[in-house]
């Protein structure tokens, strides 16, 4: 799946610099929820203890740990976007000399609809998974945003670990079967009724004085309409299953959290666990959540998309 997009940069001899670039971006988000769940939990406790006069500090070491960070993201962010922008239009060029390069059999022997979408959807859709949101970068944290996530609220508290597990693991089932195995083929299906929808427009301005000299107008708009259907309702399958997710994951994401609410009430009241460590844990527990959802989201992104990259691959090594 991302061996594709790899294999594509160690072509362009860009590859280490990309991981590294991934690298530094990666830490963000695993240290805002840290800091976070870490800010909370000390402000609770003050009020637990009646140290109000500690407020004043950790707020102020809060701001600044806040500020510091985000000025990490933003900086890093920065060089990462010249980076991507420099890989397409490197992207660019090597396309169009490839293309310029092959034989002519082997020019006329496609559509010209499959090359404009080469140089088009297929190039952008290649930038989209390097650099766009929900794709590779933002996977790459969800995942270890996720793995601080849990070993944070195993941590904090096994039971309530296990409780949010209850309604985790549905989700990723039902997500894997419907959206995950499914994406790809229809990313495919997509992508050649957008290639045929462009080979039936083009007569009608290049050849339309023929079209109207043998009144076949009607004949080719009924052509140019059954690939826009085509088209559309490929990209709607993709729409409705990616909406089923999302939905699912509303679905046992409230569930879930009154679950929790419920178990972090009982242990309270029990003395097992103070208010500020259940804080803790519900602080953690969303991030989990955000995590993996966004992890979802971003693999169903990745999978879409490697589909174009493995395109541009392959005329790249023709």
């Amino acid at each position: 799946m991302m061996g594709e997009c790899f294999m594509l940069l160690k072509r362009l001899g860009i590859r280490r610099k990309y991981v590294l670039l991934l690298l530094l971006r990666s830490p963000f988000d695993a240290l805002r929820t840290w800091m976070q769940a870490w800010l909370l939990k000390s402000v609770f406790l003050c009020l637990e203890t009646k140290a109000a006069d500690r407020l004043s500090f950790i707020c102020a070491g809060g701001a600044l740990l806040c500020a510091m960070l985000f000025l990490y993201n933003g900086t890093i962010w920065s060089i990462y976007a010249a980076f991507t922008a420099r890989t397409e239009a490197r992207l660019q060029k090597e396309m169009r000399d490839k293309i310029l390069s092959l034989p002519c059999k082997r020019v006329h022997g496609r559509h010209s609809g499959q090359w404009l979408t080469g140089l088009n959807g297929d190039i952008q859709a290649a930038i989209t998974m390097m650099n766009g949101p929900m794709n590779l970068p933002h996977g790459v944290t969800a995942l270890i945003n996720t793995i601080l996530s849990l070993l944070l609220m195993w941590k904090g508290s096994p039971a309530l670990l296990g409780v949010t597990g209850l309604f985790l693991f549905p989700h990723l089932l039902v997500t894997c079967r419907l959206v995950w195995k499914r994406l790809p083929g229809l990313r495919e299906e997509s992508r050649c009724a957008m290639a045929d929808a462009t080979v039936s427009v083009r007569p009608l301005i290049a050849d339309a004085e023929a079209i109207l000299l043998y009144d076949a107008g009607g004949l080719m708009l009924e052509k140019c309409e059954q690939e826009s259907r085509r088209l559309l309702m490929a990209n709607m399958k993709m729409h409705m299953r990616s909406g089923l997710s999302d939905m699912i994951c509303r679905l046992l994401g409230i569930s879930g959290y009154l679950a929790v609410l419920m178990a972090g009430l009982s242990m309270t009241r029990r003395g097992m666990m103070a208010f500020s460590d259940v804080v803790y844990c519900f602080q953690v527990r969303g991030a989990v959540l955000t995590g993996i959802h966004m992890l979802i989201t971003c693999v169903s992104n990745i999978r879409m998309n490697s589909v174009c990259v493995k395109k541009i691959k392959d005329v790249l090594e023709e």
